[in-house]
């Protein structure tokens, strides 16, 4: 039979490997964090990369990596759609770092951010106003950035969002037969959007409106408008019809 002495020699042993297996992992230098996040990084292993370069910006506050390491940070979540997270951690580089190299493409990802969460124009617009407001930041803080063409890009394209948003809510309102409530949101699209898309489409739902009121003199000049202005050719085609059964009814 086993004695005493062995039994206790095997659970202490037992005990040991036990307390090995649950030993922390060893921190290795700033160096092997920056090499080894930036090969994950490459390979598209964004969650990975994002732990290599955490590790550094956490240990290792006074590493020369260490500002790089918090903007690949920030680009290891967007890399991994975490945008919620990315943006924390760009706006953070810009806190800590404002003079650094990666001041100004941190602050334009941030507005790319909010960018990747818009959502569709019948739902909330919260994400597509930081977007908008982010990039307007960008174009002012960095006038000679060879991103602004691109931050001007995206908020035409917030603006498109916001007015597609009012503009369906109008026409809501139109279907159901609030006049007044139609008129008051399409005119709202004309004063702040006139530079999108949506602005002839708010203009032939104005003649409608005209029409209806038996103002048809109104409801002629927003579609000639619509002719002069608009390039949208089904809209154009509509705007004729209109326009033939207007005169029509006027003969």
């Amino acid at each position: 039979p086993m004695s005493i002495y062995t039994c206790i020699t095997l659970i202490a042993c037992g005990l040991y490997l036990t307390a090995c297996a649950s030993t922390p992992e060893k921190l290795q230098g700033a160096d092997y964090y920056y090499v080894e996040g930036q090969k994950a990084y490459e390979k598209k292993r964004c969650v990975e990369a994002s732990e290599h370069f955490q590790r550094l910006v956490s240990n290792f506050p006074g590493s020369q990596r260490v500002t790089q390491s918090q903007y690949m940070l920030a680009e290891s979540y967007f890399c991994s759609e975490d945008y919620v997270n990315a943006a924390f951690e760009y706006q953070r580089l810009i806190d800590i770092y404002p003079t650094s190299d990666w001041a100004a493409e941190a602050q334009f990802k941030i507005g790319e951010s909010f960018f990747e969460q818009m959502r569709r124009p019948e739902l909330d617009q919260k994400e597509t106003y930081e977007a908008l407001t982010a990039f307007r930041n960008f174009i002012e803080d960095n006038p000679s950035s060879p991103l602004i063409e691109t931050a001007r890009e995206r908020i035409r394209s917030c603006r498109e969002n916001l007015a597609e948003k009012i503009y369906l809510g109008a026409y809501l309102y139109q279907k159901q037969g609030y006049t007044e409530a139609a008129r008051v949101s399409f005119q709202d699209v004309l004063r702040d959007y006139p530079d999108t898309a949506w602005y002839y489409q708010t203009l032939f739902r104005l003649g409608q409106l005209a029409l209806e009121s038996a103002n048809t003199d109104l409801a002629a000049q927003y579609w000639q408008e619509v002719l002069q202005g608009s390039d949208d050719v089904d809209l154009k085609k509509d705007v004729q019809e209109a326009l033939a059964q207007l005169n029509l009814s006027a003969g």
